[in-house]
């Protein structure tokens, strides 16, 4: 039996809620991945940070605004087998509360930002983000196994 303790990779996202119940994404381009669909803010969980620690970081990263780590809840868990098989998991959290104004503080890798009703979410909204607002939105099962 070979070790595949190494091999998951893990990613944070914020679902960023506004006072109006719109929810934030931002339009990728030139990542590699989803580039022209709309994405939540997150990215990849680093060596010695914890899934919360790395949402916070990434919300800092991507635009520009602070949440604190004790403002997130879990919101929705993905779990899928990426390209080369490995398990791809995703935690996604859930805050209305941040300080800062949401800028596209990474335009390299960030068309634009859009504040988007989570009941109406348009068709070039990345897939799994999408299933994981609507879960979150619809307080349906919080987590999907693919």
């Amino acid at each position: 039996m070979s070790d595949h303790r190494h091999n998951a990779i893990a990613y944070a996202a914020i679902i960023l809620e506004r006072a109006d119940g719109a929810v934030l994404f931002m339009e990728r381009k030139d990542t590699g991945f989803a580039d022209g669909l709309l994405a939540l803010p997150g990215g990849l969980v680093d060596p010695g940070e914890l899934l919360i620690e790395a949402c916070a970081r990434e919300t800092r990263e991507e635009i520009a605004t602070d949440v604190a780590t004790a403002d997130l809840r879990t919101a929705y868990v993905s779990q899928v087998l990426g390209d080369t098989g490995a398990p791809v998991i995703g935690w996604y959290f859930h805050t209305a509360a941040w300080s800062g104004d949401p800028t596209n503080a990474e335009p390299d890798q960030c068309a634009r930002l859009a504040w988007l009703d989570p009941t109406d979410l348009p068709p070039d909204v990345e897939p799994t983000d999408a299933t994981a607002v609507t879960a979150w939105h619809t307080k349906a099962h919080p987590t999907t196994w693919a």
